[in-house]
């Protein structure tokens, strides 16, 4: 009988540290900083003969401070980025073009509300202006990309959940992002419990300004990993990669520019 017990509260526990509440600090959280990274490579036409397919190569380096600016009773809050530094390069640009980039990034600050799910609404944005490379340089909708959503709920290792992350720029545009998550493993490092979570994310692409029209003829779609601090209640690291394929029109010579296949490595890490 003694034997049953110990059984039935060792399977208990077993069972107890494979089910974890996964929600965002949003109400006590010190600053944080961020190294985010974007690798984008675009190739025009990939339907004609690899040799003479053209392609541009842009890697963009970011670090970033986050800081809660005010906690609200619905556990909710609202939060601000601020960029401390930027460096940016592309294979198909001069010198003067890189630092008008890393100037035009570098006063992308921006204020969001998040609930403790992690889902984000009501950005704003400062000195805001649109770019026309699109989601590219603007530091907001990678965020976006790149950010978890969780359930609401106590999830289990091996469980999955779908989630819809929808949010209104500043040029009034919508951006909906279909996010599908799995529980893949819970476990200790370093004195803290951590989730590592495999997430899958699809999406239409759309820019319309007032020189190019941007949009995605199917969906973007991209899967990585990201890592959960589940004791702190902050994203450790994530890594994503999404691929897809746009149509491009400048609007003053209404000319079609070539398809353009798309292949944007994201990544983000906590340096606290």
């Amino acid at each position: 009988m003694k034997k049953t017990l110990l059984l039935a509260s060792f399977l208990l526990l077993a069972c107890d540290q494979q089910t974890t509440n996964l929600v965002f600090n949003t109400q006590n959280i010190a600053d944080q900083k961020f190294l985010m990274q974007a690798d984008m490579n675009v190739f025009l036409d990939d339907s004609m003969p690899q040799d003479t397919i053209e392609s541009m190569e842009t890697s963009l380096r970011l670090i970033v401070t986050s800081s809660l600016l005010m906690a609200y009773d619905d556990s909710s809050a609202r939060f601000e980025i601020k960029v401390d530094s930027v460096e940016y390069t592309s294979d198909k640009r001069s010198v003067e073009e890189f630092r008008y980039v890393e100037q035009y990034l570098s006063s992308q600050n921006f204020q969001f509300k998040m609930a403790k799910d992690g889902l984000m609404s009501e950005p704003v944005m400062d000195n805001y202006v649109a770019h026309p490379e699109g989601d590219e340089l603007e530091i907001a909708k990678l965020f976006l990309k790149i950010q978890p959503v969780f359930p609401g709920k106590p999830v289990r290792v091996g469980e999955s959940w779908e989630r819809q992350h929808a949010v209104t720029g500043e040029n009034n545009e919508q951006m909906v992002i279909y996010k599908s998550f799995t529980l893949e493993d819970l476990f200790q490092r370093n004195g803290v419990m951590l989730a590592k979570i495999r997430m899958n994310v699809c999406y239409k692409q759309m820019v319309n300004d007032p020189d190019i029209q941007m949009n995605s003829e199917d969906f973007v779609i991209g899967s990585g990993i990201l890592l959960f601090n589940v004791t702190m209640g902050v994203i450790e690291e994530s890594a994503i990669e999404v691929n897809g394929k746009l149509n491009v029109t400048e609007k003053f010579s209404e000319q079609n520019i070539p398809k353009m296949r798309v292949i944007q490595k994201l990544k983000l890490r906590s340096l606290v």
